[in-house]
């Protein structure tokens, strides 16, 4: 669990452990059951169950399961009877349509509440131990989870993009500070600078698989305290004895003792209770309110919930025993479920090794990779704008064969300019910078592709894209709303109302900066006005009318009044709901 970042932080943290939950996403209304065929969910007589055969029908009923509100995500366990089960965490003990069994295999319901990216060891320390507390200067505090290392030797503290990057919002470079501000850390505490980190995707149909960033230190050790830690991690993952990298058997993690040192609750103890987990996991909370999530695949579940706390994040768990071999990175929770990455995901996306003192970095590797492409969302016809282009080594090997990064405009076939790039050296960046003169260019979207000539031991990062719209001269186009989606919650005695609003452009594309007004069909203490963009929405923002009163209010419908934003027209008529749950301008939500 991490730490909330800016100003927010410090109410999100405060109810962390509430333990309940509002908000699991967006998306459409529904009140009614699971909407599978009925015989696909009846149970079948006990008999052993394979895992593989548990996996497979979690998958298939995810989707259709997290529609319902209060399901929070799922995964695989096992039953006391060592039986497999589909695990399914849900936000409150009266979730209805929740089935008993799927495909024949057992359903397990676990009240977790919100699942929440968590945000002593406090002090500076220099070598700072393993789980002491790091961050980056606009966050409050995190873990510093494990020292690793490349093929080229260099060293770097891992611990989460949330805790190092700023959920997305660091550039490259910035400082890491130990201990992190929330414990009092300033510049003058810098133990590193980011190094790279793995981009979270906050759209509503994202896939993340980990939440990690590495930051550059040599002021790191790669044990845990030595008074009350677990001492030093083992270098080679658990479950992995051809050395490819990757856990042998993911079935096997089920029941694996574990352990961890993190900053909040020091070491405690536990045990990995599920596997492929798929979870909504929230990163801002106004008040009671999630208003920015992400959805994360492939998680490692384990309990009890003490094994951590808020500020935890970045924590690397170990299993407990002799090895301490490396499983997972812990990174959000709730009061009574832990989330983490698979570690083996982490080290092999960043190319890494744990500093355990016994095995070997990874081999060395020429690695240019264009990781930025960064251009307006929209452009009138005619004007010149500037697209930015970032190439960084991400590679264990310095280069110094020169290369050249070339952009285009592949909507139209039509090439931007080459620059070259004289040298790397290993985790340096080139900043480069390309005009287009769009006077040329056809109205509508256009992909813009930077690529690089390289001949390097990765292809797959060689060139990125961007996406500009390109309107016609005079002005910026119109935009409509393109999607409204609601969600009912039960407080208790009141329930609330969240509405997530959808701004397009004329070519039906997400558009940021448009400021939203609109109006509740009843008086109230309610938020009516949003921008789109706002906290890291693509095209979408959040209004929400809480405290509504059970007994006497059934309903409630929220209405789109207005949009403005500079050099832009509102064009009503053509709102729409590309879900069909609504007209695009209004829509009603029932009391749940």
């Amino acid at each position: 669990m991490g730490v909330l970042r800016n100003a927010r932080g410090a109410a999100a943290f405060a109810i962390i452990t509430i333990g309940a939950t509002f908000w699991s996403g967006c998306s459409d209304q529904v009140t009614g059951p699971l909407p599978v065929p009925s015989a696909s969910l009846q149970a079948t007589s006990p008999g052993p169950q394979d895992v593989s055969a548990a996996i497979a029908a979690q998958e298939r009923h995810t989707p259709a399961l997290r529609r319902i509100p209060g399901v929070i995500g799922t995964a695989v366990g096992l039953a006391s009877d060592g039986r497999a089960v589909v695990r399914i965490f849900l936000s409150r003990p009266d979730v209805p349509g929740v089935p008993d069994a799927l495909d024949g295999i057992p359903v397990s319901r676990t009240i977790t509440g919100m699942l929440v990216a968590f945000g002593n060891p406090t002090t500076k320390a220099r070598p700072a131990p393993l789980g002491y507390s790091i961050g980056h200067p606009s966050i409050t505090a995190g873990t510093i989870g494990a020292l690793v290392r490349n093929g080229s030797g260099q060293t770097f503290v891992l611990s989460n993009n949330h805790v190092l990057a700023n959920g997305n919002d660091a550039s490259l470079g910035d400082p890491a500070l130990q201990p992190g501000p929330f414990d009092g850390g300033t510049l003058a505490d810098q133990i590193g600078t980011l190094f790279a980190f793995k981009t979270i995707d906050f759209a509503l149909n994202g896939r993340n698989t980990i939440d990690a960033a590495l930051a550059l230190t040599s002021e790191v050790s790669n044990s845990t305290p030595l008074d009350d830690g677990y001492g030093t991690p083992g270098s080679s993952i658990y479950h992995d004895t051809n050395d490819d990298g990757l856990f042998d058997n993911l079935a096997g993690l089920l029941n694996t003792p574990v352990q961890k040192y993190g900053r909040t609750t020091k070491l405690t103890k536990g045990t990995i209770t599920g596997i492929n987990a798929s979870l909504t996991i929230c990163y801002e909370v106004v008040i009671i309110f999630c208003v920015k999530s992400a959805n994360f695949v492939d998680q490692l579940i384990i309990e009890p919930g003490t094994f951590s706390g808020g500020g935890d994040s970045g924590s690397l768990i170990v299993t407990d025993d002799l090895g301490k071999n490396p499983v997972g990175l812990l990174f959000a929770g709730s009061s009574t479920q832990t989330i983490a990455n698979r570690i083996d995901l982490v080290l092999n996306h960043f190319g890494v090794a744990v500093d355990g003192g016994s095995a070997p970095p990874p081999t060395p590797t020429t690695d240019a990779a264009v990781t930025t492409v960064t251009a307006p969302s929209s452009v009138s016809q005619g004007t010149t704008v500037n697209v930015a282009v970032v190439v960084m080594n991400v590679g264990t090997e310095p280069i110094s064969t020169p290369f050249n990064v070339t952009l285009q405009d592949a909507t139209d076939g039509v090439p931007l300019g080459t620059q070259s790039v004289a040298s790397l050296a290993a985790g340096a960046v080139a900043n480069l910078s390309f005009s287009w003169n769009t006077t040329g260019a056809s109205l509508g979207d256009h992909t813009l592709t930077a690529s690089h000539s390289l001949a390097d031991d990765n292809g797959a990062n060689n060139q990125r894209s961007a996406v500009s719209t390109v309107n016609a001269a005079g002005g910026n186009g119109s935009m409509h709303i393109g999607d409204l989606d609601g969600i009912s919650s039960n407080d208790g005695t009141t329930w609330s109302a969240i509405v997530e609003i959808t701004v397009h452009d004329a070519n039906h594309a997400p558009l940021n900066g448009a400021t939203i007004v609109g109006s509740w069909s009843r008086n109230g203490l309610n938020a009516n006005t949003c921008t789109s963009g706002d906290l890291g929405g693509i095209g979408t923002c959040i209004v929400l009318f809480p405290s509504l009163s059970r007994k006497s209010v059934k309903s409630v419908t929220f209405t789109v009044n207005s949009v403005t934003m500079a050099g832009r027209s509102y064009v009503a008529t053509s709102n729409h709901d590309v879900d069909g749950g609504s007209n695009g301008t209004s829509i009603k939500l029932n009391r749940p």
